[in-house]
């Protein structure tokens, strides 16, 4: 592991315990179905994100980029329920029983980018950065997990698993971004806003 991983991963283990150090002290608001779904939302990613690192720290950097697949999947479904969904007071038992489907990933992502809220707000590129124009994120991930594309390409060329030290950096800073605003939307959601602006400063440190 370089150096500039093993600095970032500091900083991911410190910013992990600052919001989970802050949210263990409060009493979450759960008592309709959008918070309820995005609480268990977050708390399975936060699952996957412990497993992500002990992945990287093992240096099992595939299954790394198909668990973050996961984690960006449900980020996305996380806040297209709080944005979209919810301004159409739709069911939310209906997705988790699969009554009503989710639009494809790069529907939500758009319908997302075009939100804006009562202030004029809009995400401004937060979530068009995951799309073919963009980074490519979700893309490249899923190609990976379907046997192809750019992360498999060097572990072809050189008949053995291989990834560049920037492919790997690249990955844990998605990740990393990725908990960092999940966090910020679940402060957001519940209502603590002061302690929303205090994490806020502390990441931008």
């Amino acid at each position: 592991m370089n150096e500039k991983l093993k600095e970032l991963m500091q900083i991911i283990d410190k910013n992990f315990v600052l919001i989970h150090e802050i949210l263990d002290t409060k009493t979450l608001s759960l008592d309709d179905d959008y918070t309820k779904i995005n609480h268990t939302y977050y708390t399975m990613f936060c699952s996957h994100y412990e497993s992500f690192f002990i992945l990287i720290n093992n240096n099992h950097f595939s299954s790394a980029i198909l668990l973050l697949r996961t984690m960006l999947e449900l980020y996305v479904k996380s806040f297209y329920l709080e944005f979209i969904e919810k301004e159409k007071n739709t069911k939310i038992l209906d997705f988790v029983d699969d009554k009503k489907q989710f639009p494809k990933f790069f529907d939500m992502v758009k319908k997302l980018e075009q939100h804006t809220d009562k202030s004029g707000a809009k995400f401004n590129g937060v979530f068009q950065q995951f799309t073919k124009s963009k980074l490519a994120s979700y893309e490249n991930f899923s190609l990976f997990s379907h046997g192809k594309g750019e992360y498999l390409r060097a572990s072809f060329m050189h008949n053995k698993l291989s990834y560049t030290s920037q492919q790997i950096l690249d990955v844990v800073t998605t990740a990393k971004g990725l908990f960092e605003t999940f966090s910020l939307l679940i402060f957001y959601i519940q209502g603590f806003h002061d302690d929303l602006k205090d994490v806020i400063n502390e990441l931008r440190k």
